[in-house]
């Protein structure tokens, strides 16, 4: 199935396009469980009941691992990893957030690695360096989603310079997305996503991280997107995998709860 199609299925399935970003956090985690034996033994019994929650309340329609969170635990952080998009992989599309990007024969390896070895149904990528980074990540039934207008700080050092033309690096990578036929990683940080949404004609899949911890306005992001809501996903980490830290009670029961808020907004608009 078309990575697109399966976005707008799951979303109106759960009627919700609220995505979990997977971000291990062994202090965090282990405050709550306490010590595994290892990295895969404390990473999979934490996130598995929650994200066992979330999909059977519905409550989200895509799960986004973030790679480098997994690798920093080396192998065992890996394994978890694995363990986590094998048991999801065919439930809820997974997007692996490895940001890569590099010169056409070395970004064919890292595409591979995405889609065969992990199987994730999309990945997010770099365009910096241009077509022939990008293109190995363009197959059918899947999505790359470019870095665009980022949620970070320093997203203005590069993206938002202007060009000669006068529109910014990140207006140019959106024109891109069009024409090369991939999604974008838009932050809800900034009202840039009101103007990409335009420019884009609310046909490009958006990865809208920023919301929670961020702070990103939910409502402006969802009323920027509100013409086409079921393709994009907006992201919330740390807020949920660990809603435990400010309302107290199991990990899973908070992680509930603050997705339940979430949603309240987002359905709102669809």
């Amino acid at each position: 199935m078309d990575a697109r199609q399966m976005l707008v299925n799951s979303a109106k399935e759960r009627k919700t396009i609220l995505c979990f970003g997977i971000d291990p956090d062994m202090q965090k985690i282990e405050a709550a469980i306490g010590h595994g034996k290892t990295a895969e033994q404390t990473i999979t019994p934490y996130f598995h009941p929650i994200i066992e929650r979330l999909l059977d309340e519905n409550a989200i329609s895509a799960l986004k691992p973030n790679y480098a969170y997994f690798a920093q635990y080396g192998f065992e952080g890996l394994y978890a990893l694995e363990d986590i998009i094998s048991h999801y992989r065919g439930k809820v599309p997974i997007i692996l957030d490895g940001k890569r990007g590099d010169i056409g024969k070395s970004s064919e390896a890292y595409a591979r690695e995405a889609y065969d070895f992990w199987g994730a149904d999309a990945v997010t990528i770099s365009p910096y360096m241009g077509e022939d980074s990008v293109k190995p990540f363009v197959r059918e039934g899947k999505l790359a989603y470019m870095l665009c207008r980022t949620s970070n700080p320093g997203a203005k050092d590069f993206e938002e310079l202007k060009t000669a033309g006068g529109k910014a690096v990140f207006e140019h990578v959106a024109a891109k997305a069009v024409e090369w036929k991939t999604g974008l990683v838009v932050g809800a940080t900034s009202d840039a996503i009101k103007k990409l949404a335009k420019a884009t004609k609310n046909e490009v899949p958006f990865l809208i991280p920023g919301i929670g911890s961020q702070g990103g306005d939910l409502g402006m992001v969802m009323d920027a997107i509100k013409a086409n809501p079921h393709i994009h996903r907006i992201n919330a980490s740390s807020s949920i995998a660990y809603a435990y830290q400010k309302a107290g009670g199991k990990p899973a029961e908070a992680a509930a709860k603050e997705a339940e808020k979430l949603n309240a907004t987002i359905r709102k608009y669809m």
